[in-house]
């Protein structure tokens, strides 16, 4: 007898695949829109002897180093969305690590980067090994990018160059005495949405004793194929992913037991400002400061007279058990944080670069921000000293102009075509100019002449790059 109230049970399960799939799809995605004119996507036209420069930076963003390993993932959604699961996620520690290695180059053969700044999502999944991962990248050291058993024969082991499971050495970002002679590159971090949340979508949940886990929608479902919440520290797994099986992942898999592993854990925002904290490089929290361990954004002078406003823009003004959270929120008391900033930036004549994950055009209030796409906007055109807006979180890259400032949003690491931005502030009397050009981790860049290089230009690791652009290439993503 057909069901009276129109909902089957398959209909509902695929009504939740449906949802889930969705938000897991919208994790990286913007929509709205606001006043602008698009650029081009590069510029590099060169200034003349009248103009000083003010600052030449990288932005890199969206990193999204993943333990594809964890069962704390949704990888059962891939054929529903594309961010549930890629080919080439394996290699994102490889992907971040070579990014590190052509800012180097740079900056030892060609022009001196004055500092750096990775604008959100340096995880996936807001897990610790991750974050230990992405910071390792950044200051240098040993990675061990295995997380459970390697289960794979002796046939399926690639040579170890080109072994994405295997321990390597990061470089890190250059540092003075370390890798030479020339000037540390400081850096700077932001949070992004999925550092803050499971997949960048749930709320992550501790209960009354500390465990933390991310509740799915419509959590009183049986959870056959699909989890009730997720929990990257348990021992089962929908559509488990290891070294031997990489994927696809399969679809509609009952649960299956993996060796649980405790360093995936969630970390919170203070962790992931504490994590900060303690790295070795400069400058000290990269941005967040110590005595403020629970004030997710914060504001830095990395060059005389260039302020730096690092907003969180994943902080939403209610983030409720089982609810959606990928476009961009806004609190109060960053709205107040940034007017004062700005003042301040005005009164002493500052160029003021402003910092956040998503772009304007992904502030939504209705996923709890505070203020609107068009209003951040305005408030930002009603200061002059706003020269620049960086964000990420797309995937993708453009260039607008907003009136009276430009808004640049460069793509991910681990997304196709995996480049970042190098760019140039130019000031003229009361006239600025902006430059800027893409670079990627399989950039060519000649060492110099002099004999300090070290090993800076000797790249062990650009073939198994090359593999993980490829594989991204035929994914599509």
């Amino acid at each position: 007898m057909p069901n009276k109230t129109g909902f089957s049970g398959c209909r509902i399960l695929s009504s939740v695949f449906r949802l889930i799939g969705l938000a897991v799809f919208l994790s990286h995605c913007g929509c709205g829109n606001v006043p602008g004119v698009p650029l081009p996507a590069e510029v590099v036209v060169p200034v003349d002897s009248t103009f000083e420069l003010v600052a030449r930076f990288s932005h890199i963003s969206d990193a999204q180093i993943v333990d594809e390993e964890s069962p704390g993932r949704l990888t059962s959604l891939a054929a529903l969305s594309a961010s549930a699961w890629r080919p080439q996620e394996a290699y994102s520690i490889h992907l971040l690590d070579g990014m590190v290695r052509t800012i180097n180059k740079i900056h030892v053969a060609e022009q001196e980067i004055d500092f750096v700044i990775h604008t959100g999502d340096a995880c996936d999944n807001a897990q610790w090994n991750e974050l230990d991962w992405f910071m390792t990248a950044m200051d240098g050291g040993l990675i061990n990018p295995l997380t459970g058993p390697d289960d794979r024969d002796a046939a399926q082991v690639p040579e170890p160059l080109l072994d994405p499971h295997r321990p390597f050495e990061a470089q890190g970002l250059y540092r003075m005495g370390v890798h030479g002679e020339r000037p540390t590159i400081p850096w700077y971090s932001v949070i992004g949405n999925h550092d803050r949340f499971a997949v960048g979508v749930f709320p992550i949940l501790p209960d009354l004793f500390g465990f933390r886990a991310a509740p799915l929608p419509l959590n009183n479902r049986l959870g056959l194929f699909l989890p009730l919440v997720l929990n990257p520290v348990g021992a089962i797994s929908w559509a488990p992913i290891s070294p031997a099986n990489p994927g696809p992942p399969r679809q509609l898999s009952v649960a299956q037991a993996v060796t649980p592993n405790p360093e995936r854990e969630f970390f919170s925002n203070s962790e992931f400002i504490a994590a900060h904290v303690a790295s070795a490089t400069e400058p000290k929290g990269h941005g967040f400061n110590a005595a403020l361990p629970n004030q997710t954004w914060h504001s830095a002078e990395p060059m005389p007279g260039l302020r730096l406003i690092s907003l969180n823009t994943a902080d939403p003004m209610f983030a409720l058990s089982g609810t959606l959270h990928f476009e961009g929120a806004i609190s109060l008391p960053q709205i107040a944080f940034l007017i004062e900033e700005l003042e301040e930036a005005e009164e002493n004549g500052e160029i003021v670069v402003v910092a956040s994950h998503h772009p304007s055009t992904s502030i939504t209030p209705g996923d709890g921000s505070a203020i609107s796409a068009g209003a951040f906007v305005d408030l930002l055109n009603r200061y002059p000293s706003v020269k620049l807006h960086i964000a990420g979180h797309l995937h993708h890259e453009s260039a607008i102009d907003r009136g009276g400032y430009v808004e640049i949003v460069t793509g991910s690491t681990l997304d196709p075509p995996q480049r970042g931005r190098i760019i140039e502030i130019w000031r003229r009397a009361d006239e600025i100019s902006l430059r800027y050009r893409f670079f990627s981790h399989l950039d060519e860049v000649a060492p110099p002449s002099e004999t300090d290089a070290g090993d800076l230009f000797i790249d062990p690791f650009l073939p198994i790059r090359q593999i993980a652009s490829e594989l991204a290439g035929e994914h599509g993503t």
